[in-house]
This record gives C-alpha cells, structure tokens and sequence, in this order.
C-alpha cells in the first residue's frame, strides 16, 4: 500500500501528539536497515555515505495502545492491547528528479484481554514524516488489520509501507528527514498511556 508523494498535510499535529519534534531524540532508530524478505535478506539500496537514508523509528508514547471497556482502568477492562517492535527501512535515490523512495516495513503484537468482545479488530497506526530544523509535519493513518483464531490470544502482526516519496537537493540529502511510526492514539488513549503503568506483552 503505497503512500502518494505528498503525505496529508495535518496543520493540527503537534497538538496532537504534544512534544512530536522535541521528542525526535528519544525514539527507537532503526535507520536503513534491510526489507528482504519481511525482517530478514540482506537486501539494501541507498543508505551509503553518499546517499544517506531518513532515520526511522517509533515515537515516544504511542508504541503501545490499550484499548479498555468505558473509562475503567481496572485489568478487567482492558477489551485488548497491543505494542509495536522492530522497525526496519530502505531506501532508493532517483538523481533525476531529486528524490528519494523510501520502503518501511514494522512488526507487532497483540493480545486479548479480559472484557474483549471479538476476536478482530483493527488497530489504527501512522507514519508521519518531519523535516529536521523547520516546522514541516505530514501524516498518514494506516490501518492494521488483527485477528485472533480460536484458542489463540496472541498474535503478530507486520504491517508494510512501500513508496514514500521524499524530494531533495542542493546541500540535503535523506538526512534531513526523519519518519516516525506509531500507534493514533486519541487523547484520552494518550493520557491512559501516560498514566497507567504498562506490562510489555512480550
């Protein structure tokens, strides 16, 4: 599922997700790490001293997503949760037009709790690409399909992103950019992640 080469633009991001840019530093790089093959090959484009990939990881706060019954904060109430992991990137160079393609592929898992109502749901995730030193916010809404078969209250999820067009020139190169990955959390799933304390599934 490609992304169009420009993101949707999203005037109302910061607010959204408080501190996105000041928290650059704090989230997990993974660089331009290989694709092949899901999480495994050795295939790589770009990525060269000459031609840096974007820096890509998870932003801080929203790699995990509590979904609870009501208000409750009780163990009881959580219907399911789930958490992202490994991040892994490449990227292509085209000189002709100034670009740069950029592939992402990330993992996760999900489980079912006590209050759960059904074995599927769909888990909303985003990709949002920042420009380093300006106020440049572009975002886009991925939707993650989970389905848990009978007996089973776990599963793994790997969601691939193929096609973010970056455009560059002049002195800049991929590292002017950094894409981040997360779960859409609304505001009060933000807070419940900034307030109760959270048990890693894995």
């Amino acid at each position: 599922m490609p992304l169009p080469t420009a993101l949707r633009r999203l005037p109302n991001f910061r607010s959204r997700l408080p501190g996105a840019v000041v928290a650059l530093a704090a989230f997990a790089l993974a660089g331009c790490s290989s694709i092949g093959g899901m999480f495994g090959g050795d295939t790589q484009q770009g990525g060269t001293t000459q031609y840096p990939c974007p820096a890509v990881g998870v932003l801080q706060g929203t790699d995990h997503i509590t979904l609870v019954r009501g208000a409750g904060t009780d163990l009881t109430d959580v219907m399911a949760k789930a958490e992202l992991g490994r991040v892994v990137s490449k990227c292509e160079y085209n000189t002709s037009d100034s670009t740069i393609t950029v592939d992402i592929a990330f993992e996760g898992i999900a489980e079912l709790g006590p209050a759960a109502t059904s074995r599927a749901m769909v888990l909303d995730t985003f990709v949002a690409v920042t420009r380093r030193f300006n106020a440049f916010d572009n975002k886009k809404v991925y939707q993650v399909p989970v389905t848990f078969e009978p007996g089973q209250n776990r599963v793994r999820f790997v969601q691939n992103i193929d096609g973010t067009v970056l455009p560059y020139g002049g002195q800049a190169d991929g590292r002017i950019y950094q894409i981040l990955i997360g779960f859409q959390l609304t505001a009060e799933q933000l807070e419940y992640n900034r307030t109760v304390p959270y048990t890693p599934i894995r």
